[in-house]
């Protein structure tokens, strides 16, 4: 009984995790064609901050995903080795995760400077 309860865990875990997944591909996918649809309509301006804003965004959101599916990953791990490199991805993607927040309100920060001059710094 208690090796196909394991087996039925395992099998949830793991299509969550490929859910979770495909998710956050999806997300870097819509990000990116919105992106792209505002770079486009930026006249392929080079420092549009939208565009950029719009990827930082996606990809944050989608990290999100896919560290959910790491997370739940974990849970099977039955292994050391495996358990260091799936810590490994997930630390790597925290910090990302990190970054792309800092660099979203830095985009933030200038987008609303740029719209309400009177804030600029001086």
């Amino acid at each position: 009984m208690n090796g196909s309860l394991n087996k039925i865990l395992e099998t949830l875990v793991y299509y969550t995790a490929y859910t979770m997944e495909i998710v956050g591909i999806a997300i870097i996918v819509a990000s990116g064609v919105k992106a792209l649809y505002y770079f486009v309509k930026g006249k392929m301006r080079f420092h549009n901050h939208l565009v950029s804003l719009t990827m930082a965004e996606g990809m944050n959101m989608s990290l999100g995903f896919l560290l959910a599916a790491e997370l739940s990953l974990s849970i099977v791990t039955k292994t050391i080795p495996n358990l260091i490199v799936l810590g490994g991805i997930a630390a790597i993607r925290v910090g990302l995760t990190f970054v792309l927040h800092w660099e979203i309100g830095e985009y933030e920060k200038r987008a609303d400077s740029e719209t309400h001059p009177e804030k600029r710094p001086r």
